[in-house]
């Protein structure tokens, strides 16, 4: 009795104390592995499942921003055809031109003036001027050449009609009520030039889209190889996750982050640098004038610049370009994943 009592372990306050001490170890042992598993958690995200040097970036990163720029390149040229197409049919069909001819024995000033009377009768119809033989030889110099005398030629006379409303107009009613009352005189409302720029326009721009098309097929193919390059670099760490247990989906979507980062890079870069070549070369070509004072590459294609319609396209481009890289990576990892199960 003596001797167990001597025992430090069978003292009252040896026995008090170790009873205190495992009571605190019970109520903090939750928080003492939650705070580990916090802390392996932040290890673990800290230490990313697809390695970026694994991943071919750099090169990957510089043909995304290539392939950007040049569909940031190919959007714009087909907003600029569509937008000056749109301006040159709003020209166009704003005015029709009313020609007199010259037969013998008629006052070719009374019929023109007839010819004002009656197209000013029409609805829709707004501003009618009669051009002069000045006029209309300055028309015909870039054929004839300056300095002849055109008094001797039967050279017609003009008559400019500018339409307010296209809606109200009857060209085939105008025609018939002047061809009724004058002698040698048509009226050209320009729907032959109306029809070939359409088709133009709808040409130029139908290849420009394919071509926009072609470029997107070909960033998704350099990022399906660059994915299937990336799955078998790491096949030792896929391995090790399936044996894990992780899932297919988790996987993928681990390969898809780090492709998404990518594109997002490489579309920034590219959508920017196409931003400031539009920007130089607005600045470029506002030095190349012609003779009336403006660019022939303007009277073409219109404005040279960076618009809000095309600022939002670069944009749409940027988007569409990384989130194409993502669903490609992600499509590439599953088929991948699925075959080697």
């Amino acid at each position: 009795m003596t001797e167990r009592s001597a025992d430090p372990q069978f003292k009252p306050g040896y026995i008090a104390m170790n009873s205190a001490r495992t009571g605190i170890r019970v109520v903090f042992a939750p928080i003492r592995y939650a705070a580990r598993w916090i802390g392996g958690h932040r290890e673990m995200r800290q230490t990313p499942i697809v390695p970026p040097q694994s991943v071919a970036g750099t090169a990957l990163v510089a043909v995304i921003a290539i392939m950007s720029f040049l569909a940031c390149l190919t959007l714009a040229a087909v907003t600029m055809v569509f937008e000056q197409a749109q301006l040159w049919e709003s020209d166009v069909s704003s005015e029709l031109t009313v020609q007199i001819r010259p037969t013998d024995g008629v006052d070719m000033d009374f019929e023109i003036e007839r010819a004002i009377r009656i197209t000013e009768r029409e609805p829709g119809i707004g501003r009618v001027k009669a051009l002069e033989e000045s006029e209309g030889a300055v028309l015909l110099e870039p054929w004839l050449g300056a300095g002849l005398d055109l008094s001797e030629l039967p050279v017609p006379r003009l008559i400019v009609v500018d339409i307010d409303n296209p809606a109200m107009l009857d060209v085939g009613r105008l025609r018939a009520n002047l061809s009724d009352s004058i002698a040698g005189v048509s009226v050209d409302d320009h729907g032959i030039w109306i029809d070939q720029l359409k088709r133009i326009a709808n040409v130029t721009i139908a290849t420009g889209i394919g071509i926009f098309l072609l470029v997107l097929v070909a960033t998704c193919l350099s990022v399906v190889f660059a994915t299937r390059g990336a799955m078998a670099g790491n096949q030792v760490v896929i391995s090790v996750l399936h044996f894990v247990g992780a899932l297919n989906r988790y996987i993928a979507r681990e390969f898809q982050g780090r492709f998404l980062f990518i594109g997002l890079k490489g579309g920034l870069i590219g959508c920017s640098a196409a931003a400031a070549f539009f920007i130089v070369g607005g600045s470029v070509l506002g030095f190349l004038e012609g003779p009336s004072g403006g660019s022939p590459f303007q009277a073409l294609f219109g404005g040279f610049s960076l618009t809000p319609l095309v600022f939002t396209g670069f944009i749409f481009v940027l988007i569409l370009v990384s989130a194409l890289t993502a669903m490609t990576t992600r499509m590439t990892v599953e088929r991948y994943l699925a075959t080697v199960q």
